[in-house]
């Protein structure tokens, strides 16, 4: 998956383009696991595998949601007045 993808998946489910596009790198941890909040010594790498997101600012209060990997759920949606 790259940024097109993310973006024309957005286009397609949302009928609008996404304003924003993000890529976090997954971590994976050769030594360390849990100690790093800890102040331990870690010795983590960034991988290839991540989490891509797109988002668009909306006039109202809300907040959908929807996500390629769970597509039978559709489209998610809650309002900020109910959080």
């Amino acid at each position: 998956m790259d940024k097109k993808v993310v973006n024309d998946k957005f286009t397609e489910i949302f009928g609008e383009q996404a304003e924003a596009t993000f890529f976090s790198p997954g971590r994976i941890n050769l030594i360390g696991e849990h100690t790093d909040y800890n102040g331990g010594h870690v010795f983590p790498c960034a991988i290839s595998l991540g989490t891509y997101g797109a988002a668009r600012k909306r006039e109202d209060n809300k907040l959908r949601f929807y996500s390629a990997n769970f597509e039978d759920l559709g489209i998610i949606e809650t309002s900020l007045d109910d959080l």
